[in-house]
């Protein structure tokens, strides 16, 4: 059977990267397009049986140990493959009888044709020529048994007749007709099909060649491929082959120590190795060379892991609840196909230490039974460690130390036997100076910059992306003109900090909102005034007049079209300004007096003061003389250039404020108040709030003030705390658009910044782990708070990623620094519901709120309504019964 895998571990383990993440695919680069495609297939479908795995390693280790070069350049083969995709029989070359001559002259009016099909027939003489040699080259130095059959194959297609007849020709540069004739008839037509197998053979070989060249410049080493039943697991010196001097490890499974349990501190490099055992499984199962010094291993039939692991909002999913499916989905494989390798990494961070704790040891259990299969599972709950040790006897645990050598923390990255009792997730946040940084004396600092917002808020909040269904850009993303979405992506690249700016926008909205006025213009009627505009004019009035009279007189002699252009692009911009005036006049007196009025005036006096032409004129009852269309032209396009162009952005703003009003009125979204910063002020009230893209959402109110500036929130899995702080995340975001938003009412003081953390990610490149991850985007966040900015900060489950005590401590710690800077806004939720009681008596400046779970016999159910308090819910375990997860596993 086919190896199994899907997206999830592609991404954990960086096989085909993200944009500016390097890949494992990246480490290996065929020289030609049809390599190139060929690896990404290997990548995609990785080898299952023990033979082919070895007989592909045989072949690429024979070409890295006798040096094979690739004796071709790529472009032949993109002119070869191109040439021989034509088969059409109207482009045959024929030479019978009298042909001959006319087929010149025919072609000498086509002489593009006839240079692309010499460049592909000179292409494939070299291409024919050159595997003769590289043939020959791998003949001296003895062709493997492994690719024997291959290298016959290939042998045999260079002896049919419709290629041989190339080997005996020297490189012609140029062929003469006839015989361009026949090599075409050869390749193209009689000759297509076999010229396409020797080209597939040498994408595979080109393929081979550049693994070959890597794994001898890096010193990779092949390894040995077992069949399954001998269920082993050998890796000696094994590393992650995309960061520089990595530390090497050895590592054994198997069938009496099949589970992996692996313990460690903080920045131990628990991820790094589990994401070098999956990548160099991985590898393995594909015949390539391996980040290792020696490997030998049992084929699987697929492998999962779990390593980064989002929050899913358009299913509803919770973290922890995407961890219990995860954890579902993967037992129902490991039921259903068996013999596979599973990872996890850090299984149930999502909820509080106690479910954690149980559903960890629930499943690790439950996969202990699967003999069958390879587990590496880490943790930061140790204890399991201990009552696993008791139950199970085929579980391997092992740890990466930490060492504290004069006040600093030492990684050897070196595993040793044994279960971690490292905890030292608290002296890294004090290793950072976060809470010392956080508690030194600050000014408040006036800014009339943008507002502040950075990649990882975007992301979590779901901001930009056109081309991403569920997001808030593409909610509001229905203008009618190109000019408009460009300007509503703008706006959302830029939201704005000055309160008289937000309320000018807002009313702006609130005003088309409440009439419920069309786009009274087409975007083709707005594209072609935009060309018409990009024309270049004369800058002197004689010279423009001249040029329209010559371009007329041109139009009679040879036909020439420009002058109709012309004529078209005058008509059209009149056409413009008449709907212009039409939809000014629309508005009436309720338009001058409102917020819109404003504009009006403006788009009046561009109408009645500055373009003195005819508007009332109807174009279809009127033809310009040359002369009148000679003096509108240079009236449109010179002299009241500025003020067209004007006109057209106050017609792309109108856009945006339709579009936006109307979804605002179909949402029921409302206006938000913004309330200039003076005196201290420091304000977010929302009442009614809920998630924009999620319909019928129920909403809540909160209030966060000077007083009480630090909002805790505590609620079970599945209770709906991401949701809601993604909705209040979203909602500051757009209230400083100036754009209307998904509550029923809304009063904030202008912020300079919003930041948040809610689906943090480790970062390798980088050499971070979760939890260090976490770290630095705290220490970033407290940067920006200590140079004085009034900022919105949202921290999800902070410190998911240590152990419960470092976890507790540091969010007791950081909370009530951060707490004690009162010009900043914060919403945090945990589910170390511990630290809130801890947090009350030491600051008087956090509001409790609680998302609550109604028990229904066995089935807990969320209100998804806010509560005052601190929330006791504990339900992680019964979540991962209800799933039956254990049972799936072990079949009982």
């Amino acid at each position: 059977m086919a190896f199994v895998t899907d997206q999830q571990t592609l991404n954990d383990l960086g096989i085909f990267g993200r944009v500016g993440r390097s890949s494992v695919y990246d480490l290996f680069k065929a020289k030609t397009r049809g390599g190139a495609a060929v690896l990404r297939e290997m990548f995609n479908y990785p080898l299952e049986s023990a033979r082919e795995i070895n007989r592909r390693g045989a072949v690429i280790r024979y070409l890295q140990e006798r040096e094979i070069e690739f004796p071709f350049m790529a472009e032949w083969f993109n002119a070869f493959e191109y040439y021989l995709s034509n088969r059409d029989q109207r482009t045959r070359l024929a030479v019978e009888g009298n042909t001959l001559g006319h087929r010149m002259r025919e072609l000498s009016g086509r002489e593009r044709e006839y240079s692309l099909l010499q460049k592909g027939v000179l292409a494939g003489i070299r291409i024919v020529k050159g595997t003769e040699l590289l043939l020959q080259s791998m003949a001296k130095v003895g062709v493997p048994e492994e690719y024997r059959e291959r290298y016959e194959q290939i042998t045999e297609m260079l002896r049919d007749s419709n290629l041989s007849w190339a080997l005996s020709l020297k490189n012609p540069k140029k062929l003469p007709y006839a015989r361009m004739a026949d090599y075409d008839f050869r390749f193209r037509f009689e000759g297509n099909e076999r010229c396409k197998r020797l080209l597939s053979c040498l994408y595979e070989l080109d393929v081979y060649i550049a693994v070959a060249g890597v794994a001898r410049k890096r010193g990779l080493v092949f390894g040995r491929a077992l069949e399954p039943e001998a269920n082993v697991f050998h890796a000696e010196g094994m590393y992650h082959p995309l960061l520089s001097g990595a530390v090497a490890n050895t590592l054994h499974a198997d069938g009496n120590s099949n589970v992996i349990f692996l313990t460690g501190a903080n920045m131990a490099g628990k991820s790094t190795l589990m994401k070098a055992f999956s990548i160099t499984l991985f590898l393995a199962h594909m015949g390539f060379p391996l980040p290792v010094s020696r490997m030998e291993f049992s084929v699987r039939n697929g492998m999962y892991t779990t390593i980064n692991l989002p929050d899913d909002l358009d299913m509803g999913y919770s973290h922890f609840y995407a961890e219990v499916l995860r954890v579902r989905k993967v037992a129902e494989r490991v039921r259903q196909v068996g013999n596979m390798a599973v990872v996890f990494d850090e299984l149930f961070r999502g909820t509080n230490v106690k479910d954690a704790y149980d559903a960890t040891l629930a499943v690790t259990e439950a996969f202990a039974t699967r003999k069958d299969c390879l587990f590496l599972i880490s943790t930061h709950i140790i204890e399991v460690g201990e009552v696993l040790r008791e139950r199970c006897d085929n579980v391997h645990f092992t740890y990466l130390p930490t060492v504290k050598e004069g006040g600093k923390l030492i990684y050897p990255y070196t595993l040793e036997s044994g279960i971690s009792d490292d905890r030292y997730g608290m002296a890294i946040i004090n290793q950072e100076g976060i809470v010392e940084m956080l508690g030194s004396q600050r000014e408040r600092v006036e800014t009339q910059g943008d507002f502040e917002v950075d990649t990882q808020t975007l992301a979590d909040l779901h901001i930009l992306g056109k081309f991403k269904e569920r997001s808030v850009f593409n909610l509001f993303n229905h203008t009618c003109t190109r000019g408009g979405e460009q300007l509503l992506d703008r706006m959302f690249q830029h939201p704005l900090t000055d309160a008289d700016a937000i309320n000018e926008r807002s009313g702006m909205f609130e005003f088309f909102k409440e009439r419920e006025v069309a786009f009274p213009f087409t975007r083709e009627l707005v594209d072609r005034v935009e060309r018409y505009l990009g024309i270049r004019v004369p800058a002197m009035r004689g010279m423009a007049y001249w040029k329209v009279y010559s371009l007329r007189f041109f139009r009679r002699v040879s036909k020439e079209k420009k002058y109709d252009v012309i004529c078209a692009g005058v008509m059209e911009a009149l056409e413009l300004l008449r709907e212009c005036a039409v939809f000014n006049a629309s508005l009436g007196n309720a338009g001058e007096d409102s917020v819109y009025g404003r504009v009006m005036r403006e788009m009046r006096d561009i109408l009645e003061n500055k373009l003195q032409i005819p508007l009332s004129v109807e174009r279809e009852k009127r033809e310009f003389s040359v002369f009148e269309m000679a003096r509108y032209d240079y009236l449109l396009r010179h002299v009241c250039r500025d003020e067209l162009r004007r006109l057209l952005e106050m017609i792309y703003e109108t856009d945006v404020y339709i579009a936006v009003a109307a979804v605002a009125k179909k949402m029921g979204f409302v206006r938000a108040m913004a309330i200039a910063r003076g005196n201290g002020e420091n304000r977010i009230d929302l009442r009614g709030f809920s998630h924009p893209l999620m319909p019928g959402a129920v909403g809540n109110s909160i209030r966060i003030d000077r007083e009480h500036n630090v909002l805790f929130l505590t609620g079970a899995n599945m209770a709906g705390k991401s949701t809601l702080m993604k909705a209040f995340g979203i909602a500051l975001y757009l209230a400083h658009m100036g754009f209307p938003v998904a509550a029923t009412a809304m009063e904030f003081t202008v912020h300079d910044g919003l930041y948040t953390s809610i689906n943090m990610s480790d970062h390798l490149n980088m050499g971070y782990s979760h939890f260090y991850a976490e770290v630095a985007r705290v220490k970033r966040v407290a940067e920006e708070v200590c140079s004085g900015k009034h900022l919105a900060v949202v921290f999800d489950e902070l410190f998911k990623g240590t152990n419960v005590k470092d976890a507790y401590d540091a969010t007791v710690a950081v909370m009530s620094a951060f707490g004690g800077s009162r010009n900043c806004s914060y919403m945090v939720s945990t589910h170390i519901t511990e630290a809130g009681s801890a947090l009350a008596e030491k600051s008087e400046h956090f509001r409790f709120m609680y998302l609550p779970t109604v028990m229904k016999g066995k089935v807990p159910t969320y209100t998804y309504r806010l509560a005052e308090g601190i929330s006791s819910d504990r339900h992680g375990m019964m979540m991962v019964a209800n799933e039956r997860i254990v049972e799936i596993i072990t079949g009982k």
